[in-house]
């Protein structure tokens, strides 16, 4: 004769559920681990997907992007796919940024050299010369102020062009250099205005800022 009245599941007292006591998993089986999804695949992804701050966002896609996809081989860790697409998103932030940047210098150099040599002839007294590369708006009596200027802050060793702005205003072109001439007595900054016409860039404007 049956221990337990009938109904109730064999193998257990009548008072247990058929799956066994609750709260503990059929013999013989286990529960499945607990996941997570990566931070740093999400963390990854955000970054791949901000593009205001260029080449730092891109940067940080790009690293957390491999962390995510080594932390995501653990079958508990999930995230793979939002790690594998930051990664491409950060590696095509960093080619388009380093391309623009390429962009801009080379579109940028002849300005460069051209202010370059200006502030060169100008310390050198060549005023004259300085004047066939200039505009109607700056004249001799301007020109030798600054040269004047120059001489009293020693000898120039070098000159550095710290930015090239390019402004398109009712169809004149015109590029905005600022940058550094470096004398013995110590830096000085200045800023002048190019246009661009057939023959090339030509000085429109040229100051020293202090």
């Amino acid at each position: 004769m049956s221990q337990y009245p009938p109904g109730g599941s064999q193998g257990y007292p009548p008072n247990f559920p058929p799956g066994g006591p609750q709260g503990f998993a059929p013999q013989g089986y286990s529960l499945p681990p607990a996941t997570r999804t990566s931070a740093a695949a999400i963390t990854s992804l955000v970054c791949g997907l901000i593009l205001c701050i260029p080449f730092v966002t891109g940067l940080v896609a790009v690293i957390t992007g491999i962390v995510g996809i080594a932390v995501t081989g653990n079958p508990a860790v999930r995230g793979r796919g939002m790690a594998v697409a930051g990664l491409i998103l950060g590696i095509l932030n960093i080619c388009g940024y380093c391309g623009g940047v390429g962009t801009f210098v080379h579109y940028s150099q002849p300005a460069r050299v051209f202010a370059h040599q200006y502030v060169s002839d100008l310390y050198a007294e060549k005023v004259d010369q300085c004047l066939q590369h200039s505009t109607s708006n700056l004249t001799g009596d301007q020109l030798d102020a600054a040269h004047k200027k120059m001489q009293t802050w020693g000898t120039l060793q070098d000159t550095t062009v710290w930015g090239v702005n390019f402004t398109n205003t009712n169809g004149n072109y015109n590029v905005v250099v600022t940058g550094i001439g470096t004398f013995t007595g110590g830096p000085h900054a200045f800023q002048m205005t190019l246009v661009k016409d057939a023959g090339g860039y030509k000085a429109d404007s040229f100051a020293w800022q202090n």
